[in-house]
């Protein structure tokens, strides 16, 4: 049942572009009312699916769209003297102007076949309005915080981002709204013959402990330096960027996802170096030295062709601030329809609020909130690798949530939290190009298991893969 609270009408916005009065159309508002009380089999749902209340620019507008809405997901039968009732009972149905608007509105409807282009004409009014407010309040905080550069025009962004993208979002969705989208998730699930609902990474052993990373999701990749943290995401990256599955075509195509890469650290022709050494099995080292047989050199060339022809997107700025950050993130949302974003790494990025000035904790806990917003907002995984402080090193100890540095933030927005840690030592024998043991330790999954996943570190091409396993 719709709360209370959501059947007042919204308080008027206090900024106002000078002389331009607020774009609705109250013949359209009528006249989609006037069909959902004539026809409440049909037109009700059809009108739920695409408006809410606040398009609605009449409070008494608002109101009895709401309650209409109430009626039908309660079964009560609708009619304009039920209709009556329902508000009589409730002390509202003065304000939607009684009895007497009720039936001028069913009267009203000419025909049901016009319901559809109402039903549009309501949310594209809808849509310019909040754009014109969005615009009113861009001006007023440009106005008014001429200090804070970076915060207005990442906040502005993001309003025009919303309406743009998707619209006008729904912020509230009932059980009945929710349930058949997620049984259709299963099934598709199924269909897809034990595939993964969400990214697949590629290592196996994570993939069935996270069903593949999903949208929405911030993903915290944490190590000490040095101990391959760029390495593994680019080994998600691979695989990601790998083939797709086609429901239409029902099989996997190539390529694969397209994939954003933000690399604070690195230029991007070093992390190509690294990719390409990944792709072809050349080692990187002899790649880095010129040091090539004429066999890697045709090898390395087929495997060029390949990847120069991936979804892959990087940016190599090295000084971002997150409201940079997710503005470069909405772009390649618009323009490349990116389905994942690596970020290597977050300790790199900066703030530019002035509460987080003299306070790292405070700034890494933006950046925190404003990585896992955007994810969000995108409705895309961001992967964003992060430093674990020296405490593991000082006592031999395996990395833990606590060693996250700089802030708990990290850990509190994050969907999922691997630790990722690697053995150093060779063992007596060993070749000293022998690959590493390396351990990825998922230590929060805030909708599934946690546990740990073996790997190999394969250091001459820079490419983790799962542990074989023991035959026992």
């Amino acid at each position: 049942m719709i709360a209370r609270a959501d059947l007042r009408p919204p308080a008027k916005v206090s900024i106002q572009l000078e002389g331009l009065p607020a774009i609705h159309s109250l013949d359209s508002e009528r006249s989609v009312l006037g069909a959902m009380l004539s026809d409440p089999e049909h037109l009700i749902d059809m009108a739920s699916e695409q408006l809410r209340a606040e398009d609605f620019f009449h409070p008494a507008h608002q109101v009895l769209f709401s309650i209409l809405l109430e009626m039908r997901n309660t079964g009560k039968p609708i009619d304009p003297a039920t209709v009556f009732q329902y508000l009589d009972d409730r002390k509202l149905a003065d304000s939607v102007g009684g009895a007497p608007l009720l039936g001028e509105l069913s009267a009203g409807v000419i025909s049901m076949l016009t319901a559809p282009e109402h039903i549009k004409t309501v949310r594209n009014k809808s849509l310019l309005r909040h754009l014109q407010q969005a615009c009113a309040q861009i001006v007023y905080s440009a106005q008014e915080r001429q200090h804070e550069v970076e915060a207005v025009l990442d906040e502005a962004e993001s309003q025009i981002f919303k309406i743009t993208e998707t619209g006008v979002s729904q912020s509230f969705l009932s059980a009945q709204k929710v349930v058949p989208g997620t049984i259709e998730i299963i099934e598709r699930t199924i269909a897809m013959k034990g595939k993964y609902e969400g990214l697949a990474t590629g290592i196996d052993e994570l993939d069935q402990m996270t069903t593949g990373f999903k949208p929405g999701e911030m993903i915290v990749v944490a190590a000490r330096p040095g101990v391959g943290k760029t390495a593994l995401a680019l080994t998600f990256a691979k695989n990601f960027l790998k083939e797709r599955y086609d429901e239409k075509l029902e099989r996997f195509i190539k390529p694969g996802h397209p994939v954003g890469f933000f690399s604070l650290e690195m230029s991007a022709q070093q992390l190509m170096l690294r990719l390409l050494a990944s792709y072809s099995n050349v080692s990187l080292q002899s790649m880095r030295e010129g040091r090539l047989s004429q066999q890697e050199l045709d090898a390395l060339s087929v495997v060029a062709e390949e990847v120069a022809g991936l979804p892959l997107h990087i940016d190599e700025s090295s000084m971002l601030n997150i409201g940079q950050l997710r503005a470069k993130g909405r772009r390649l949302k618009q323009m490349h329809k990116v389905s994942a974003l690596i970020i290597d790494y977050l300790q790199l990025l900066s703030s530019t609020s002035e509460k987080a000035r003299d306070n790292r904790q405070v700034e890494v806990a933006e950046i925190s909130r404003g990585i896992k917003g955007l994810a969000r907002e995108l409705e895309i995984p961001i992967i964003v690798l992060a430093q674990l402080n020296r405490k593991p090193e000082e006592g031999n100890q395996d990395p833990a949530l606590h060693h996250l540095r700089e802030s708990g933030s990290i850990e509190q927005d994050a969907d999922i939290v691997m630790l990722l840690s690697r053995k150093f030592e060779k063992e007596e024998g060993e070749a000293p190009c022998a690959p590493f043991k390396a351990t990825l330790h998922v230590a929060k999954q805030r909708n599934g298991p946690t546990g740990k996943v073996d790997l190999v570190f394969h250091g001459a091409y820079t490419r983790y893969e799962s542990a074989p396993r023991d035959p026992r």
